[in-house]
């Protein structure tokens, strides 16, 4: 277990490095090659504190991360469960129900929900934002001195909620497939012409079975999730990781590119370290 243990953290390891070394060859490339910039990756000087419109007081790069690794933390908070819960949940709902291929119809709301209504959600928002509080995107400078803080919930829920619904109708399918593949194997066949009873084969075998193989699942929307909320984020003005990314290829700065990036790849790295450890190996074909 140990062994098993300090393996994947060293694979875990490896893959920061390499991500940040891919990290300094895109910034280089696409900065210098292509942009004409003289501030290159090697450079110390082309690394600096952190600029003015990236922080609304004056803040170091440890702070600022700190900051805005807990407000991105709290969307990933809400969305994850929401979709593995339903996800999962629906999933098996749909490959149950295969032959009216409930799983298309079960995730096709939320897949619309993603693609054409979230946008809207983000307009509804910005012109709620604007005439009740005089400025699009949050009220960040409203504080709440007593109490909960729920509109920090409020904003992260508000950011939450379209990434979720990507990743649920991905999570349905998914699941489903796999669950389905499961119940067209031969020896399914074998147990409905022995007699065995539908819901018996289905959860007490075929769910059974497919366990290690939709386990396996937990992680692999993970990176298009945090793909998602540098979209979202940015739309909301929502001060998270997402938004730290995008707003620091619009100054140039090296420092929050190369940050921010990597935070959200040790993200991603977790989900899967905690995966590798949790979830059982695959047998061998």
């Amino acid at each position: 277990m140990i062994r098993h243990l300090l393996h994947r953290l060293i694979v875990s390891a490896v893959r920061l490095i390499a991500a940040g070394i891919a990290l300094l060859v895109l910034l280089e490339l696409s900065f210098c090659v292509f942009g004409g910039s003289d501030d290159h990756v090697w450079m110390p000087e082309s690394y600096g504190p952190v600029p003015p419109e990236l922080a609304p007081r004056p803040l170091d790069w440890l702070e600022l991360m700190s900051e805005r690794s807990v407000a991105t933390g709290r969307v990933l908070l809400l969305a994850i469960p929401g979709i593995l819960l339903v996800g999962y949940a629906w999933g098996i709902l749909g490959a149950r129900l295969r032959r009216f291929h409930a799983a298309r119809l079960l995730a096709a709301p939320f897949a619309a929900f993603a693609c054409v209504p979230g946008f809207w959600f983000v307009g509804l928002v910005a012109i709620y934002s604007y005439f009740h509080w005089q400025r699009p995107g949050f009220a960040n400078d409203l504080v709440v001195e007593r109490g909960p803080d729920l509109l920090t919930w409020w904003h992260a829920s508000v950011v939450a909620l379209p990434a979720m619904a990507a990743g649920i109708a991905w999570q349905i399918r998914a699941v489903s497939t796999v669950l389905e593949r499961e119940a067209g194997s031969q020896w399914v066949r074998g147990l409905s012409v022995a007699g065995f009873d539908n819901e018996e084969i289905y959860y007490g075998n075929v769910l059974r079975r497919a366990t290690p193989a939709f386990a396996a699942l937990f992680d692999r929307n993970f990176p298009a999730l945090l793909g998602g909320l540098a979209v979202l984020e940015s739309a909301f003005r929502y001060p998270g990781m997402g938004a730290l990314l995008v707003d620091s290829v619009k100054s140039g700065s090296y420092s929050g590119i190369l940050l921010s990036s990597l935070a959200m790849t040790a993200f991603a790295t977790l989900a899967t370290l905690l995966r590798e450890l949790v979830s059982p190996p695959l047998p061998n074909p």
